[in-house]
């Protein structure tokens, strides 16, 4: 699998955009949006500030 990740300043943060190519066959929908969204999740926890 390649995953492409584009970072781009918004007035409010930062935008992030994903692009998966060849993911495999056994990885459901689900199971790989259920995965990207933990991804994210963790990499907002990472870099906002509080």
């Amino acid at each position: 699998m390649i995953m492409t990740w584009v970072l781009t300043p918004a007035v409010d943060g930062t935008l992030v955009e994903v692009l998966a190519e060849d993911v495999p066959v056994g990885i459901s929908k689900e199971d790989h949006q259920a995965g990207m969204e933990s991804s994210l999740a963790n990499l907002a926890r990472l870099v906002e500030t509080k």
